[in-house]
């Protein structure tokens, strides 16, 4: 089992919280989730409107929206940043205030709660029996025993504060949206760093800082080796990149976040050795960094990149300890698609690929890797926005083809995704709990 980082483990919640928040009202009358959820999205940063995720998540007069619908949407945004919603029961008052205290108190985000609209104190005497209903909670004190929400129904809505033990029992089964904190949030396959002749995988413990080592193929916590004491937390896109040092050994590179500077570590037997600045600034306002071998045909690998401002898609050239003046491979469009990882041939032309998932509707597409470019697109398959950490690595599943490996959000479990020539065969669960 990958290490999990249990709330008890965490810093203990402080007596009371509130978040700054900017108070929405729903623009409809069935559209209360995605209005909660942009809320909640934005206590990460994130500012989407509540028509824009309405559309994504299928949200209809008829229906308003279903939970399992809304669920890989919001993690379709908040994964990449290291967090997961789930559902989770909040059916007492103490795992109520125990859920509200943990999000709002220690990750300082704002969970989602599915409620009965009619047994909300505001709403008294509301006609109706189980009016499904959608409010966020951004505030609690444990000593009063009492939660701050706001509500975007706006006739009877807005800023309320509500006991727990009355919001508990109006809470629908399992109807809370909660925020995990993933513990080994940055995931990238390695290569071979233990000499065993099978790729390896490195991941960043969020909450510690520390990065560890997770031999292959089958990833066991009980065989990870601590190869960076510190500070990782505060680096971002970790990538393996293959040898861009010439010492055989394949590297990786990853991003400081306070300063957007790039750096490469050279990889070596069961550690990493002292980091070398390969990119002085700007590299923060770039995502979804994946090394996709060699398209310049230089025999080096390379980097891509998708620009976080305009959504165009760069090329870097590899080099020795370095990296070549970037090439525009793809107009626009990129910031729309998030999980990019080089793959390999699995196009059959000989060149590396580069897969993406749509972050709207989760679809997974394969782009053929050509001459310092990649071509059209084709669909590989739905419903990828519920996996987070997809990482190309080696051959997990012993046929001798590398495979794809990634963790569902909302349960932590890593599955290996067979490789096969023209896409991916059905998931096998590998190993659990990969969410903190």
């Amino acid at each position: 089992m990958a290490p999990k980082l249990a709330r008890s483990a965490t810093a203990a919640a402080p007596a009371s919280g509130k978040l700054s928040l900017t108070g929405q009202y729903q623009d409809t009358n069935y559209n209360c989730v995605p209005t909660s959820a942009a809320m909640s999205l934005s206590t990460f940063g994130v500012s989407v409107s509540q028509d824009t995720l309405a559309t994504a998540m299928g949200t209809t007069a008829a229906n308003g929206t279903y939970g399992n619908q809304a669920l890989p949407v919001v993690n379709g945004y908040v994964d990449p940043l290291g967090y997961s919603y789930g559902f989770s029961d909040a059916s007492t008052a103490s795992s109520m205030m125990s859920q509200v205290s943990y999000d709002v108190g220690v990750l300082k985000r704002a969970p989602i709660l599915g409620v009965w609209m009619e047994k909300l104190p505001w709403n008294a005497g509301m006609s109706g029996s189980k009016v499904g209903h959608a409010i966020i909670a951004y505030g609690y004190d444990s000593a009063a025993g009492t939660i701050t929400v706001w509500d975007p129904w706006k006739a009877t809505g807005g800023a309320h504060t509500i006991a727990a033990t009355s919001l508990a029992a109006d809470m629908q089964a399992s109807g809370m949206y909660t925020v995990t904190g993933h513990t080994d949030a940055d995931l990238a396959s390695l290569g071979d760093q233990t000499g065993d002749g099978t790729a390896d995988l490195v991941a960043a413990d969020r909450a510690s800082g520390q990065l560890w080592l997770y031999p292959g193929p089958t990833f066991a916590a009980a065989d990870r080796r601590l190869i960076g004491t510190g500070g990782w937390n505060g680096m971002a896109d970790l990538t393996g990149i293959g040898d861009l040092t010439g010492d055989g050994k394949p590297d990786l590179v990853a991003t400081k976040t306070a300063d957007g500077t790039l750096w490469l570590y050279p990889g070596d037997t069961n550690t990493l050795g002292t980091r070398i600045e390969i990119g002085t600034s700007g590299w923060n306002g770039m995502a979804e960094l994946t090394g996709i071998g060699d398209l310049t045909g230089d025999g080096k690998p390379d980097l891509i990149a998708a620009q976080k401002s305009d959504g165009t898609l760069w090329l870097y050239p590899g080099g020795t300890k370095a990296l070549g003046t970037r090439i525009k491979i793809g107009t626009s469009g990129w910031n729309g698609m998030n999980k990019l990882t080089g793959v390999g041939d699995i196009t059959g032309d000989g060149r590396p690929d580069l897969i993406a998932v749509g972050k709207s509707d989760g679809t997974m597409w394969v782009y053929p890797g050509a001459d310092k470019a990649v071509g059209a697109r084709t669909q590989l398959g739905p419903s990828w926005n519920g996996i987070r950490s997809l990482t190309y690595t080696g051959d997990v599943t012993g046929d001798g083809v590398s495979d794809l490996i990634g963790v569902q959000s909302n349960t932590g479990v890593m599955y290996v995704y067979a490789g096969r020539p023209t896409g991916f065969a059905a998931r096998v669960e590998l190993t659990p709990g990969w969410n903190g």
